[in-house]
C-alpha cells in the first residue's frame, strides 16, 4: 500500500524514494534490500519512507503503478491511434517499455516480472471501468475483464522477454 500524494512536493519525494528502490534493485535482489538499507543509501529517515509507503512492497507497487500512469499520460498527450485502432498504438507501447529497461531488468533479476503483469492487468481493468462508466460494459464485466487480462498479459510478457 502506498499514499496518494496531494502536493507536488510530496509526489516528487515519493518518486525519489521509488527511484532509490529501483537503483538498489539494479545492484541486488529485491528480497535482499531492507527499508533501513534503502533509507541509509538515500540519506532519509525511515519515518520519511513510511510517510509514503506501508512497506517495501508498497514502494515497489507504487513504482510500477507510476510507470503505468506515465505510459497513459504520455500516450494521451501523443494521441496515437485514436479511431484508427490499436495497431497504431503498438509501436508506441513497445517504444515506451523499452525506455523502461532498467525497471524490467531489475524486476527480472529478482524474479518479480509477474508483479508487473499483475499490476498492468489491474490498472487496465480499472482504466476500462473509468472509460466505460455505467454503460453496457458493466453488464459483461467478467467477459471484458478476462479479455483485458489476456491481452495485457500477452503484451507485457512480450515486453518482459
Amino acid at each position: 500500500m502506498y499514499k496518494l500524494c496531494k502536493t507536488e512536493q510530496s509526489a516528487h519525494r515519493q518518486r525519489q524514494l521509488e527511484e532509490g528502490l529501483l537503483n538498489a534493485m539494479l545492484n541486488q535482489r529485491y528480497e535482499d534490500i531492507s527499508v533501513s538499507d534503502l533509507c541509509d543509501q538515500m540519506q532519509v529517515p525511515r519515518k520519511s519512507f513510511y510517510r509514503y509507503f506501508a512497506s517495501k512492497d508498497g514502494a515497489l507497487h507504487a513504482l510500477i503503478d507510476h510507470r503505468l500512469m506515465d505510459y497513459e499520460t504520455r500516450k494521451g498527450s501523443v494521441k496515437i491511434g485514436g479511431n484508427n485502432g490499436i495497431y497504431l498504438d503498438l509501436p508506441w507501447f513497445f517504444e515506451f517499455w523499452m525506455t523502461q529497461k532498467p525497471l524490467l531488468d531489475a524486476l527480472a533479476r529478482s524474479d518479480l516480472s509477474g508483479i508487473l503483469v499483475t499490476r498492468s492487468i489491474a490498472y487496465s481493468q480499472q482504466e476500462q471501468l473509468m472509460d466505460f462508466g455505467s454503460r453496457q460494459y458493466l453488464q459483461d464485466k467478467d467477459y471484458h475483464n478476462s479479455a483485458i487480462a489476456f491481452a495485457v498479459c500477452g503484451l507485457m510478457t512480450l515486453v518482459i522477454q
